[in-house]
């Protein structure tokens, strides 16, 4: 009769528990504290719920090794294999939450093997490099990540020559790896960098041309931009794309000589544009004078 009663008292127990424990683990809970911290481990809870995950309710498909008295009980989950070792491989690069950055791989594992094999993958996770990218550098924030159609979206094409730039801008990147240190600027300089600037839908960005996650070096015979590939990656917006034309499409430093005559144009160009309007006003201004002086002329 007593161990009769023990199993009924246990099951029992275990029905009010589960729910109890199911809901220690949603997103909700965890926002009850990490909502109102201060630093790095804040949530914004608006912000998170407007973001591609907000409708995860699950923290813990991310966060797989939680620490600290403050969260025993809430998951007893455990990154798998594939986690883990994408996780010790970043370490170098992600700082304090290794596992969470590798966890992306569980929803995107296609992505993962692409990024894999591209130059930045193979900086980072091969040669456990902190130079490359990981997830969160291009994309920012899992919590808080937009669409990329959304132009608040780190990765919008719009906005990513800025997030290529925070990386290819840097001087010791480019001394390290051999490209021109004046890479961004050339871009933003050239007609496709200005065309993009006012809003042109149809302008290349970055990854218009070189890829997304599947970057390769330009060395690459793979790359879209090796000097075997150029044409067809041009032709793709201008049809009949030839090696002269491909040829005139860098991101180096211009030529001295270009350079100088580029803003000679420029200075010419200002300097008529300002004479015609000069001169249009000293016309407009004797033409009124004019016009004074004859109804003086009647008066008289």
């Amino acid at each position: 009769m007593r161990n009769w009663l023990n199993a009924v008292s246990l099951f029992l127990f275990t029905l009010l528990l589960a729910p109890s424990a199911q809901a220690a683990a949603d997103a909700a809970t965890c926002l009850g504290c990490h909502g109102s911290m201060e630093g790095a481990v804040k949530v914004d809870q608006e912000r998170f719920s407007k973001s591609v995950h907000g409708g995860m309710n699950d923290c813990t498909m991310c966060h797989l090794a939680l620490k600290g008295a403050q969260h025993q009980g809430l998951s007893d989950a455990r990154p798998d294999k594939t986690v883990a070792d994408l996780a010790a491989a970043i370490a170098a690069k992600s700082g304090s939450n290794a596992v969470a950055q590798a966890a992306c791989v569980n929803c995107h594992s296609d992505t993962y093997q692409t990024y894999k094999a591209s130059v930045h993958g193979q900086n980072v996770i091969v040669k456990k490099s902190a130079d490359g990218p990981v997830c969160t550098d291009c994309h920012g924030s899992p919590h808080y990540i937009q669409s990329k159609s959304s132009k608040e979206s780190s990765v919008n094409h719009f906005t990513v020559v800025e997030t290529c730039g925070k990386c290819h801008e840097e001087k010791f990147m480019s001394e390290k790896y051999g490209f021109s240190t004046h890479v961004m600027e050339r871009y933003k300089e050239s007609f496709h960098g200005r065309k993009l600037r006012v809003g042109h839908p149809g302008a290349p960005s970055c990854a218009s041309c070189h890829g997304s996650h599947d970057v390769k070096s330009a060395k690459d015979p793979s790359s879209p931009v090796s000097a075997a590939n150029k044409i067809t990656t041009c032709a793709k917006c201008h049809s009949g794309a030839t090696e002269k034309f491909v040829a005139a499409i860098t991101h180096k430093p211009m030529h001295p000589i270009a350079h100088w005559t580029e803003l000679a144009l420029i200075v010419l160009t200002m300097s008529v544009f300002a004479f015609i309007c000069i001169h249009v006003l000293l016309d407009i201004f004797a033409d009124i004078r004019e016009r004074l002086f004859r109804k003086g002329d009647k008066h008289e």
